[in-house]
């Protein structure tokens, strides 16, 4: 198997082209679902534009027209519903009683002693750059794995840890350059810890270490120990942030689902009382006036679908690509060719 590994960011390991990528994950959320808005007004504009009078008779009549728009109204005020109560849920987690809380900082503040005793200084509180000591600490114990394998006799071992080094430098340096400007609750902060293959590495490291377990001094057992510890440690201190992470995205969804929500339910409301096949005449561009009102109201009644579909997209890449807490890969891409891994989960 070769120690390169496989590709050093989340976009060359899973294959998604950058266009894929954007939508799913770095684009911004409400601009993903004005598009989505845009983009349906666009296809109903279209299609009037080819047929109109169908239009014209569906308004005329009132039924079909009214049972969409009563639809739009019952399940946009049910929508709202289930946002108020998914907050309500995301803020009882930061609900409790004393002992609870007391509990969770006592987890937070070992873990971060712990954090402290293996780097020898206070961590800092920032996520991004709490993370970054992460960075600095796998580097340093790759270096330390470096040196103490600098003088073995065995010219596999010492080619194979230098590779495995280099590529924890590398990938480090990378990562703690986008970590160095990004701040918790920008989405900057998660792509740059996914693209931070440890399960890989943490492999390579055991691998290494039962390979060469009965030529390896008691300083190089030590070295492969230390290193193999640091990297351990960034699964948890990453499941930490991305749930604080997911809780603030809920809260975010839960308010632009409510501003969406409001014009949407107006726009539908009016659709319903108001509307018939004289309130629009004439045309413009060429294109009948009525065409554009139809397809707008219909357009903004779906920007909250839209905006659930634009979060949904977003957390649930996150999810699938970060399901698994340890030193375990779960998908095919640029697998090894003897155990059949090679990525971060």
């Amino acid at each position: 198997m070769s120690d390169t590994g496989p590709a050093t960011t989340m976009r060359e390991r899973t294959g998604d082209s950058r266009v894929r990528l954007w939508v799913l994950l770095t684009a911004n959320r409400a601009l993903v679902a004005g598009l989505l808005t845009l983009g349906l007004f666009v296809v109903l504009v279209a299609v009037g534009v080819v047929n109109v009078y169908p239009l014209r008779t569906t308004v005329r009549n009132g039924t079909h027209i009214e049972r969409l728009f009563q639809a739009f109204i019952m399940s946009i005020i049910t929508g709202i519903t289930l946002v108020v109560t998914l907050n309500q849920l995301v803020l009882s987690r930061e609900l409790g009683p004393l002992g609870e809380k007391r509990d969770e900082m006592a987890d937070a503040t070992e873990f971060r002693q712990h954090i402290e005793e293996l780097t020898g200084s206070v961590a800092p509180p920032e996520p991004a750059s709490f993370m970054r000591t992460f960075m600095q600490l796998s580097t340093d114990r790759a270096d330390g794995l470096k040196e103490a394998v600098a003088d073995d006799a065995d010219a596999e071992l010492r080619d194979s840890v230098n590779a495995l080094g280099d590529r924890i430098r590398t990938q480090a340096d990378d990562i703690g350059g986008q970590l160095s400007e990004a701040e918790f609750g920008e989405f900057e902060v998660i792509p740059a810890i996914l693209n931070y293959d440890y399960s890989w590495k943490i492999y390579t490291a055991r691998r290494l270490r039962s390979e060469h377990s009965e030529s390896l001094s008691e300083d190089e057992r030590t070295a492969f120990d230390e290193l193999i510890q640091a990297l351990s440690l960034f699964a948890p201190a990453r499941e930490h942030f991305k749930t604080l992470y997911f809780r603030r995205e809920l809260v975010d969804f839960s308010r632009k689902m409510l501003y969406a929500g409001v014009p949407a339910l107006a726009i539908s409301i009016l659709g319903l009382v108001y509307l018939d096949p004289n309130s629009f005449v004439g045309s413009t561009l060429g294109m009948a006036n009525l065409v554009f009102a139809i397809s707008a109201a219909v357009a903004i009644a779906s920007m909250p679908f839209f905006v659930l579909v634009s979060y949904i997209l977003r957390l649930g890449t996150i999810a699938q690509r970060t399901l698994a807490v340890g030193p375990f890969i779960l998908r095919d891409s640029q697998r090894s060719d003897d155990i059949g891994t090679g990525e971060d989960q």
